[in-house]
């Protein structure tokens, strides 16, 4: 095995031992169970056009805003949800769903919904054509590693000559199954190459549906909108005035 390849996997090994130690991996999880579980549900191709594009941008606005709320213990989530993890900070710096801990950096990303919860680490490398966000992380771990990813089962063309450096960002995998309310979740470091991470470890995977936190995240405020009783609109009908009458 590379020398990069080893100083990868012994960082993220250490960096994933902290965020589960520290709590943070119980708090992405149960995040991303309530807003998988919510769309999921509300996932209704036939009848009313949701496509995997739309499923995964709602999943994705969702995941920002109520990352933001439980951190800053907003009203809007109940307080048993509320973060309490000393030295993060999350953020939305470039509209990019931000985690800042332990001197690391983490942004998120979906696993391609046909892929369910079963990744496919071999396919393309190419993070050009993802978010510009990604392709900087990747180029930025590239660097520090002084290595780049071989085709899959082909070794690098020559020897590790440099000395590795300990990478810094990190991303936050999430996935989920298209039938049920189950997720997962992975810590991999993205890096230039023929395939896209140098090193990948699984965070969380759920077996059982009824281990979900899938109540109502949202103190109760009254009833929604649509389950309001209708007003009754106040109309009066004008008296109509017959002939002769001025």
């Amino acid at each position: 095995m590379d020398q990069a390849q080893v100083a990868a996997r012994e960082t993220l090994n250490e960096v994933a031992d902290t965020c589960t130690d520290s709590g943070l991996v119980d708090a992405w999880q149960a995040l991303v169970q309530d807003v998988y579980a919510s769309n999921l549900d509300r996932f209704e191709p036939n009848e009313l056009g949701d496509t995997v594009m739309s499923f995964g941008i709602q999943c994705y606005e969702n995941l920002k805003s109520r990352a933001l709320r439980r951190f800053r213990h907003d009203d809007l989530e109940i307080a048993d949800a509320h973060w309490d993890i000393d030295g993060l900070r999350v953020g939305t710096p470039g509209n990019v769903l931000t985690f800042n801990f332990a001197g690391a950096r983490f942004v998120t990303m979906k696993v391609p919904f046909s892929e369910g919860r079963s990744p496919n680490w071999d396919r393309s490398g190419d993070w050009d054509q993802g978010s510009q966000v990604r392709s900087e992380i990747a180029t930025e771990n590239s660097n520090v590693l002084q290595y780049k990813t071989p085709a899959p089962g082909a070794s690098p063309l020559f020897p590790h000559l440099g000395s590795p450096g300990d990478v810094r960002s990190f991303m936050l995998l999430w996935a989920g199954e298209s039938s049920a309310a189950l997720t997962a979740g992975w810590l991999g470091i993205p890096i230039l190459g023929e395939t896209p991470f140098i090193a990948h470890k699984r965070l969380w995977y759920d077996l059982e549906p009824d281990t979900l936190v899938t109540q109502k995240s949202t103190p109760d405020r009254g009833p929604s909108f649509d389950e309001r009783p209708a007003a009754r609109p106040a109309v009066a009908l004008k008296e109509q005035r017959r002939e002769g009458q001025a």
